[in-house]
């Protein structure tokens, strides 16, 4: 179903800082969280498209499956017709992807952004092609529920586009591989994530290979920290 961009949503589902804290201490002490958040209302509102971010204050339901299914629904019942959804632990998430993606559900394919972690770090489905107690019911929050989305599109006969892989912000060791692959632009986040690394007592070989990666390194200049990109 080709689509018009004025029937497509962005749904950004995530937890407030406050939530993401108590799941991943390892930011406590940080503004990465917040940073992330603000970055993504930002890059969203580049599209044009209307969005809506929903936290654990609007997501309905007892897991994370129909928690975030009731949302995607909730965005159809808006009245769109496509919704793409993301979350605010990508930093690699740019505008360039954003836009492969809206253009994407535009002709009427689905779209699905894979991590390396088995799962997605964003997914541009249409209302037709969305089943709610069937999707809800994915083994979410494992490394299968990417195949799994596969195999549920395929079963429905939905073509579907895919976007580069890109590391989501889950775990302490997820930070070396999203700092080695983040823009030099983003000079704000990278250094929050050194700061996260060089403070938090997590396993010494993590940090050490972390900081024997930076010392060989040059990458910023000196000036103020912006979030571009």
């Amino acid at each position: 179903m080709i689509c018009n961009k004025k029937n497509i949503a962005i749904l950004v589902f995530a937890l407030s800082q406050e939530e993401e804290i108590k799941r991943k201490p390892f930011l406590k002490n940080s503004s990465l969280q917040s940073d992330l958040t603000s970055r993504t209302i930002t890059l969203v509102k580049k599209t044009g498209l209307d969005y809506f971010v929903y936290n654990e204050q609007q997501q309905l339901g007892t897991g994370f499956g129909e928690r975030y299914s009731n949302a995607i629904n909730d965005i159809y019942e808006k009245g769109y017709d496509a919704v793409i959804t993301i979350g605010n632990d990508t930093p690699n998430l740019n505008k360039t992807r954003l836009l492969k993606a809206v253009e994407t559900v535009q002709k009427g394919q689905s779209v699905i952004g894979p991590s390396y972690d088995g799962g997605f770090y964003l997914l541009g489905i249409h209302k037709e092609a969305f089943h709610q107690k069937e999707f809800s019911q994915f083994q979410w929050n494992t490394s299968k529920v990417r195949k799994e989305l596969y195999s549920y599109l395929k079963s429905y006969n939905t073509s579907f586009s895919q976007l580069d892989f890109l590391y989501d912000l889950d775990h302490f060791s997820d930070i070396i591989n999203i700092y080695k692959t983040l823009p030099f632009l983003l000079k704000k986040l990278r250094r929050v994530l050194q700061i996260i690394l060089r403070t938090e007592d997590k396993t010494a070989s993590t940090k050490q290979t972390f900081l024997s990666y930076i010392s060989s390194k040059v990458y910023y200049n000196k000036g103020s920290p912006s979030l571009t990109h």
